[in-house]
This record gives structure tokens, C-alpha cells and sequence, in this order.
């Protein structure tokens, strides 16, 4: 992987220099020589977590218009596909903790993949932010799941 390539993928996936730094032990200058090029050529481990993430991402983005698509098959066309965002770090992993140690950065730049997606089928969509307060006193006793929280965006 190149510099150039390196810092776009890190940019693509919404990550900065300091999370790559932090996730490969390194210090922030080093992770800075990676994307500037020259006598320091980016670690393959660095390069394969950074593709790793990438291919998740696109996963994401390919079972979520899967699901769209057989949904409108059984349903009809929905008006509107709702995508919840967070705010913060700390509620991206509260709602999915599957995506630690991802900020919420990273979050969104997966969120627009999945925009993408659902623009190439002509299906529209909107992103709103999660309001944990506002959804959890929604929820009442009824059980968190993706789908209720979906449910809570949409309405």
C-alpha cells in the first residue's frame, strides 16, 4: 500500500491518523511518515487492518440493501429508509458493540456507504441521530433491538 493509498483508505473509513497510530502501538509521528511517503513504507499488518475494516464496511453496505430490497419485495416500497447515526464513541458501542474499538467517525463513513447503496437502487433513505434518552423512554419495557430502534427513528 502506498502513502497516498493509505491515507485515502484511512480518510474513506473515517478514522484519523492518531486511531491508526493508537491501533498499531505506534507513535503519531510515525503513523504520519506512513502517509507522507518516503523512507518509511506502511507496515503490511497496518495495511491489511485498514483493508480489513474496508471489506467490513462493504459487507455493511451489501446485506443492509439486501435486506431493503427483500423487505420492499414482501412490504412494498418504503417512502423513506431511516439510518440512525450517533453522536458520540460511547453510544455507537452501547447500540453495537461489535464496532469497538470504531469511533463514531467511522460510524458515518459506514452509514454513507449504505447511503450509497440504497441511491444506486433509487431507494431513498435519510439519517437521523440516535437520542438514547429519548429512544430508551420510547422503548419502555419492550426489548432493544435493531429493528425497535429503527422503529423509533422512523417515527
Amino acid at each position: 500500500m502506498t502513502a497516498a493509498e493509505l491515507k485515502t483508505l484511512r480518510e474513506s473509513l473515517g478514522l484519523t491518523t492518531q486511531w491508526v497510530a493508537d491501533q498499531a502501538s505506534v507513535q503519531l509521528r510515525t503513523a504520519q511518515y506512513w502517509e507522507k511517503g518516503g523512507r518509511m513504507a506502511v507496515p503490511e499488518d497496518v495495511a491489511a487492518m485498514l483493508t480489513q475494516i474496508d471489506d467490513q464496511f462493504e459487507t455493511v453496505a451489501t446485506q443492509a440493501l439486501v435486506q431493503v430490497e427483500a423487505s420492499i419485495a414482501g412490504n412494498g416500497e418504503p417512502e423513506e429508509v431511516v439510518l440512525i447515526r450517533y453522536r458520540n464513541d460511547q453510544d455507537l458501542w452501547r447500540f453495537h458493540p461489535e464496532m469497538k474499538p470504531l469511533p463514531a467517525t467511522a460510524h458515518a463513513a459506514q452509514l454513507s456507504r449504505v447511503r450509497r447503496a440504497l441511491w444506486g437502487k433509487s431507494i431513498h433513505s435519510m439519517i437521523e441521530y440516535m437520542e438514547p434518552e429519548a429512544y430508551f423512554q420510547w422503548l419502555g419495557k419492550r426489548k432493544d433491538t435493531e429493528a425497535m430502534r429503527s422503529l423509533w427513528a422512523v417515527e
